[in-house]
C-alpha cells in the first residue's frame, strides 16, 4: 500500500478480503469513536499514532 503513517502504527490491523483487497483497520477506533475504523488513506498525521517499532523494542528489553 502507499506510504501512510498507519503502516508503522501499533494500532494497525491489516484486513484482507476474500477477493484479496487490503484494508487498514485502526483498532484505536474501538476505544475512541472520534477515530475512523478504516481511515481514508494515506494518513500523514494522527493523534492516536503510536510507533509499533517502539513497542517491539520495549518487548525485547523485558
Amino acid at each position: 500500500m502507499n506510504q501512510t503513517l498507519c503502516n508503522g502504527c501499533l494500532h494497525l490491523r491489516e484486513v484482507v478480503s476474500g477477493k484479496g483487497s487490503r484494508f487498514l483497520l485502526c483498532q484505536f477506533s474501538m476505544q475512541d469513536k472520534r477515530f475512523p475504523k478504516y481511515p481514508p488513506q494515506p494518513v500523514f498525521r494522527c493523534a492516536a499514532f503510536e510507533s509499533a517499532e517502539q513497542d517491539n523494542a520495549e518487548q525485547k528489553s523485558d
